[in-house]
């Protein structure tokens, strides 16, 4: 898979990143994230980056909308990311939020959920970066069990095995799969959000070890197994918790 990116000039907005993936697909598809309006294109293999550009050009009154859109929406705004953790500040289980409460002690460092709220120990004079690491640990953990469980649950229910499982957080993906090694990979951020949208990705990813590509045979079997996936992909891609 080829990676590369270009810079689109905007008069109304500047400059626009544009991040491109080749992919063993038959069309070329752009997509505008929140929460900041982040453009990404995934095109066919070998499909050269002036093309790309063009096609990119071609959508920048598209790209421009959704950006404007979700870069003046404080729903997109992502109130899941991190900011900067201090006490009674807000984080994100699962879509519910929770106050942090901060409590230095000497020894391991954990993360403890209980009545709407999140503790975390920390060592004294723990840093900034230090504190997002160990949240950051905690949801991966939370995150690989909740899945482990989704996945078990499914592969009856589809009729494929999921060989091994990788979670890690990602900026610009919630899931991918490996077909032919039938492996998933998720991301971590998913367990700040509705438990919906996990068992969307983990469907979602599942199925393309049955079906690589996103065609009429793919959306007829996520519309079988999630019928209201378009809802839920739509508040996921709307920055909704």
């Amino acid at each position: 898979m080829q990676r590369y990116s270009f810079v689109l000039s905007v008069a109304s907005h500047g400059a626009i990143p544009v991040e491109v993936e080749c992919r063993n697909v038959k069309v070329m598809r752009l997509t505008v994230y929140p929460p900041d309006g982040r453009v990404r294109v995934i095109a066919p293999s070998g499909t050269a980056p002036d093309v790309v550009k063009k096609f990119a050009i071609s959508k920048i009154k598209w790209i421009e909308k959704h950006r404007v859109k979700f870069l003046n929406n404080p729903a997109s705004k992502n109130p899941a990311a991190s900011g900067a953790l201090r006490n009674n500040s807000t984080v994100y289980v699962w879509g519910v939020p929770h106050k942090l409460e901060l409590v230095q002690r000497s020894g391991y460092s954990k993360v403890v959920i209980a009545d709407g709220q999140m503790t975390m120990y920390i060592r004294p004079l723990c840093t900034k970066a230090k504190k997002e690491e160990v949240l950051d640990r905690w949801y991966h953990r939370t995150l690989q069990e909740a899945a482990a469980i989704a996945i078990k649950k499914w592969e009856s229910i589809i009729g494929v095995q999921v060989k091994k499982l990788y979670v890690r957080k990602m900026k610009s993906h919630w899931g991918s799969c490996n077909y032919q090694r039938q492996t998933l990979r998720l991301n971590s951020e998913l367990a700040k959000r509705d438990p919906k949208y996990l068992e969307y990705v983990v469907v979602h990813e599942m199925l393309h070890i049955i079906e690589k590509g996103h065609n009429r045979i793919f959306y007829g079997m996520l519309e079988q197994y999630i019928p209201d996936w378009k809802a839920i992909r739509k508040k996921m891609n709307s920055g909704v918790i």
